[in-house]
């Protein structure tokens, strides 16, 4: 039995608002529904109706948003919530530098293997892994909806491989970082979200084709050099109180592990080194974050 003189309609509607925070919902609950509820005073439209699909969506939308907020356009938003929205941005933009990297490291393994005798020609799939490239000019040009469609090119490649047996588990394990990290791309960076620095992140974009370079010739060699430089920042991040930053390489950094495994477990050359990082990974993932205290 439902409370007395609540409508079916508007209970759906007050569950489906609980996918926004508490502390939104404190203080707007009463007016969304009251203008959700405005006109519909029909008895059979309140007894067997539901929230429409504009309205869900619109509400799925706005929790996206208010998890994690961005910014001053909301008021009244808890310190946490500020924090988290800002680390599944940054947790974004590293993904998106990983992106870099192993798009670099296909385009010279292509530019290697070209003209090698018996050399298969590349599948067309293969120019999908370009889009991280497309994915980190857009978003610095704040073109958000073209970074998050050019940034889901690697799930697509990972998708198709699903039909080629030999490449699934490779691609599945090395491409983790790539799929979790899209994930909060399209999240994190929603209309609310600030632009990200264009000048700082250039200097990280040339390091990550710089690493590609080196991981087009020796993939190996390339993921052991990026899990190194996520174990160092992740210091140096710790040194400068940078909660943001230190928090989103502790996730990196349990992400890499995967890949990093797979190669201790492959063996060859660089057993010893990736099980050396892996440590390290293990180390900077649960290490303590610290917060610069302001004066």
């Amino acid at each position: 039995m439902g409370e007395p003189g609540v409508s079916n309609l508007e209970r759906r509607y007050r569950v489906l608002l609980k996918v926004l925070p508490r502390w939104y919902r404190q203080d707007r609950e009463e007016e969304m529904v009251g203008i959700f509820l405005a006109e519909r005073d029909d008895d059979l439209d309140l007894e067997h109706s539901w929230p429409g699909w504009g309205e869900t969506g619109a509400i799925l939308g706005l929790s996206v948003r208010t998890h994690l907020a961005a910014g001053a356009v909301l008021t009244g938003v808890p310190a946490k919530v500020v924090w988290r929205g800002e680390v599944v941005r940054a947790l974004g933009m590293l993904g998106l530098l990983l992106g870099l990297f192993y798009a670099t490291a296909a385009i010279v393994s292509v530019v290697v293997g070209f003209g090698r005798p018996y050399q298969a020609p590349e599948p067309w799939w293969r120019v999908l892994e370009l889009g991280p490239v497309v994915a980190f000019a857009a978003l610095l040009n704040g073109r958000r909806t073209l970074a998050k469609v050019a940034a889901a090119a690697p799930v697509l490649v990972s998708m198709i491989t699903l039909g080629q047996p030999g490449s699934v588990l490779t691609w599945s394990v090395f491409q983790l970082p790539s799929l979790v990290t899209f994930v909060c791309l399209c999240l994190g960076f929603h209309r609310e979200a600030p632009t990200p620095p264009a000048r700082r992140l250039l200097w990280w974009g040339g390091g990550a084709a710089l690493l590609g370079v080196v991981g087009g010739f020796a993939t190996g060699v390339g993921l052991l050099s990026v899990g190194l430089i996520t174990v160092i920042v992740r210091v140096v991040a710790f040194v400068r109180g940078d909660f943001v930053l230190g928090r989103a390489l502790s996730l990196f950094a349990v992400l890499q592990l995967v890949p990093l495994l797979f190669l201790v477990v492959a063996g060859g050359g660089v057993l010893v080194p990736a099980g050396g990082l892996a440590l390290l990974l293990v180390l900077a993932a649960v290490a303590p974050v610290r917060q610069r205290v302001r004066a």
